[in-house]
């Protein structure tokens, strides 16, 4: 035999509502909604690291704008000339004063008398002592005055702290000068004491390009204030400050400048609060987008769901509604005598009232406040009770109706309940053949209701049982099998779904077809 559940048995608390599976499937539609709202809002706060990124570019912009003379201030000092006559002793009074202006000069070279070469000791010049330096020194020049340029800097090949120390040769009609900026020296720490007076606006440091970027740079201790020179840990990583690429001090050297550090927590404080601003705002704009697609999805769903509910309770008010009819039309022809017309008529007025609550509890469930109605004992007494009303149709059918009724009893709402059986039932009169058997047993926790009769369905017919106006074919003839848009059975896998019943299609060939509830048990 093939079977098709259409609904699995758990057992849930009156006062818990839904699990969370059912819950978890109601709300699977939201997923995509969730997911869009996500991206929103990780869109949203993406943007304010774009908008502090730009802050902190046009800050660094207008920190150049300010401070451009002082940037030049220090690179006209770097490639200014000695004002000297001659040397004779090295330690002349002029000489002194011009090695106190001059702090990076290392060496010179008269280019008319003698060509004597002198480097720096101290605040005196002296002959060369280092025959390797002197050489290094002289080859240097000698290749600044073949290119005939005011400022020449050694190339990689040439300099042996290329990429370490920024040196220039300064070419005059008299003299040859050498200065040597090396980063974290006393030299350089003077050399922008007289650059910068007397203003001293900012700190200034040399930066080479491969570190720009760099965010694994020590600070070193030469870099931290007092000092006027910054490290370029700082000059990378501080950020209200400037850079510019020059030429005066070497290839792939910037000079860059920041601020003191009072103006540099001043400017993060204020980053931190637009940052913090900004944030939230964004996250403002992202909850009310994901709030947005969450009312609209509830409000779709609601309305497609109330539609379903509709147009299934009023498929469910059919039978009812049939029977009602039947006794009417027996009382309106005079079949009964006045004694069984009484009886008719308190059944009609019983009816009515089930009508009612039947109504009653599809507008309370449509509203949305879920009572499924009052829960009460399925004993036998209500089974016979129920397959009485259907007595007229299975008579005027002349079709069999067998109970067989288990002592035991279920615990479960009877208003849906019962339209549950009168489904199950009136399906298997209208739609099934032969012998139609109603029975009831307890397995466990379980209380069973099982509806059969002698008919049946092929298998890929059993799956589509139960989904709203899915009509069975008869294979190699036109039309339907049966009549119906199938809205009974699917408001019944709802009923069943909602409630944690249990419901499971049977057939066969030459076993019949059953539909199998499975409710708690008292």
């Amino acid at each position: 035999m093939y079977r098709h559940r259409a609904s699995r048995f758990r057992l849930i608390h009156p006062s818990l509502g839904l699990s969370r599976w059912q819950r978890l499937q109601q709300q699977s539609g939201i997923a995509l909604l969730v997911l869009a709202g996500l991206v929103v809002t990780a869109l949203l706060m993406a943007a304010p690291r774009y908008y502090l990124n730009d802050q902190v570019s046009t800050a660094q912009q207008a920190y150049m704008d300010a401070h451009w003379v002082d940037h030049e201030a220090v690179e006209r000092h770097w490639k200014s000339l000695p004002i000297l006559h001659s040397v004779r002793r090295g330690d002349e009074e002029d000489v002194r004063r011009l090695l106190e202006d001059q702090p990076l000069v290392v060496a010179l070279l008269d280019r008319f008398e003698g060509r004597r070469l002198w480097v720096r000791e101290g605040d005196r010049l002296v002959v060369p002592k280092d025959a390797a330096l002197a050489q290094q020194y002289l080859g240097w020049m000698t290749h600044a005055e073949t290119a005939q340029r005011f400022e020449w800097n050694p190339p990689r090949e040439q300099d042996p702290d290329f990429g370490k120390v920024a040196t220039v040769v300064l070419l005059s009609d008299r003299w040859l000068v050498i200065k040597r900026w090396r980063p974290g020296a006393p030299e350089v720490e003077r050399e922008l004491g007289i650059a910068l007076a007397p203003r001293r606006a900012l700190r200034m440091g040399l930066l080479r390009e491969s570190d720009a970027n760099r965010r694994d740079l020590k600070p070193q201790p030469w870099g931290a204030q007092p000092n006027l020179q910054a490290d370029p840990q700082r000059l990378v990583t501080l950020p209200l400050g400037s850079s510019t690429k020059t030429n005066a001090f070497g290839d792939g050297w910037y000079l860059a400048g920041v601020a003191f550090d009072e103006e540099q927590v001043t400017f993060r404080k204020s980053l931190k609060y637009q940052r913090r601003l900004i944030s939230g705002a964004a996250l403002s704009v992202g909850l009310a987008v994901l709030l947005g697609l969450w009312l609209r999805h509830r409000a779709r769903r609601k309305a497609e769901l109330d539609a379903d509910r509709m147009a299934s309770m009023t498929h469910s008010l059919k039978t009812p509604l049939a029977i009602l009819k039947f006794r009417c039309d027996s009382l309106r022809l005079g079949r009964l005598d006045p004694d069984r017309a009484d009886e008719e008529l308190l059944k009609i007025s019983e009816e009515v009232d089930h009508l009612t609550t039947i109504i009653e509890t599809g507008l309370r469930v449509i509203r949305g406040s879920g009572a499924s109605g009052p829960r009460g004992q399925a004993n036998p007494a209500w089974f016979q009770e129920v397959a009485e009303d259907l007595r007229p149709g299975f008579d005027a059918e002349g079709r069999p109706l067998d109970l067989k009724l288990a002592p035991e009893a279920g615990h479960a709402p009877l208003p849906s309940l019962r339209a549950a059986v009168l489904t199950l039932v009136e399906n298997a009169l209208a739609h099934g053949k032969g012998r139609v058997t109603l029975e009831t047993w307890r397995a466990r926790r379980r209380f069973c209701i099982q509806v059969s009769d002698e008919g049946g369905l092929d298998p890929h017919q059993l799956k589509v049982l139960g989904k709203p106006f899915q009509r069975i074919r008869e294979s190699g003839k036109e039309g339907f099998l049966r009549e119906g848009q199938g809205l009974g059975l699917s408001l019944l896998v709802q009923v069943a779904d909602q409630e944690g019943w249990g419901l499971t299609f049977a057939s066969g060939p030459g076993e019949g077809f059953s539909a199998l509830l499975e409710i708690p048990a008292a």
